[in-house]
């Protein structure tokens, strides 16, 4: 089962990082400002804000797979009286928007998606014919010195009675996977490329709070409480012993852009 939980005042917190880079993806969509946008992912509305600040006549379909993201993003519009911004809870593998859209727009969360047909179509189906896709995303490489880390924590107790035969789901692909994927939904003029973004993390508790709170959060909730605290140090504390310090989530970000054909 798909865990849609998200923490979304830690989230908030935690991740500054993907608002930057959103914030390149955004400056890179061409917007005149009167587009219809999917936010795709849409997170605890952050991005969506920043993305509404380019589009003084537009308008947002935000989407989310997590109803506590949803709710924080409609509580934030609420209170500032804003209604270019339709939030919507969603699985990106199978939404309908009540128009097509100008421009799809995400980050960091198509790695979280590992059904390629069903993603790329439906975000295929929600845009206009000549609508342009950019998105950002965890790529292959992602991560991986964490993950090696990781790897070696969960099978020691009390982690392994609970993890068992548990693996992660997130896909990391690689430049030609996406455009293969991208191409067979139908997508045009696609491209795709990978570049390294470390983000090292000066205090070690903020990176395991980093861990439990995005990069290992599915393992994180099939632990009890303590356990999950315990989990995210241990993998922290491994990583340095591996890599030195300080802690560095070795982000590899896949950049990707398409069109739908007229």
């Amino acid at each position: 089962m798909t865990n849609t939980y998200w923490n979304a005042e830690v989230y908030e917190r935690i991740g500054k990082p993907m608002r930057r880079w959103a914030q390149a993806v955004i400056a890179d969509l061409d917007l005149k400002g009167d587009e219809t946008v999917l936010d795709a992912g849409c997170g605890s509305g952050s991005v969506t804000f920043d993305l509404l600040e380019h589009l003084p006549k537009g308008k947002i379909y935000a989407l989310d797979a997590s109803q506590e993201m949803v709710d924080s993003l409609a509580k934030q519009l609420s209170e500032r009286g804003e209604t270019r911004v339709t939030p919507m809870r969603a699985s990106l593998t199978d939404f309908r928007l009540p128009e097509q859209v100008d421009r799809v727009f995400s980050n960091a969360v198509f790695h979280w998606i590992p059904d390629d047909a069903a993603l790329f179509s439906s975000l295929f189906a929600a845009a206009k014919p000549g609508g342009k896709l950019r998105a950002q995303c965890g790529g292959f490489g992602n991560n991986a010195h964490v993950l090696e880390a990781t790897e070696a924590v969960r099978q020691n107790e009390p982690f392994k009675s609970h993890l068992g035969d548990f693996r992660d789901s997130k896909k990391y692909r690689t430049p030609g996977q996406a455009k293969a994927a991208l191409e067979s939904a139908g997508w045009t003029d696609v491209r795709a490329n990978l570049f390294e973004q470390p983000v090292p993390f000066e205090d070690s508790e903020e990176g395991a709070l980093y861990v439990r709170t995005i990069l290992l959060r599915d393992h994180i909730a099939r632990l009890p409480e303590d356990d999950g605290i315990a989990y995210s140090r241990a993998v922290v504390a491994e990583t340095i012993r591996r890599n030195g310090t300080p802690y560095t989530a070795d982000y590899v970000r896949l950049d990707l852009w398409a069109i739908r054909p007229e």
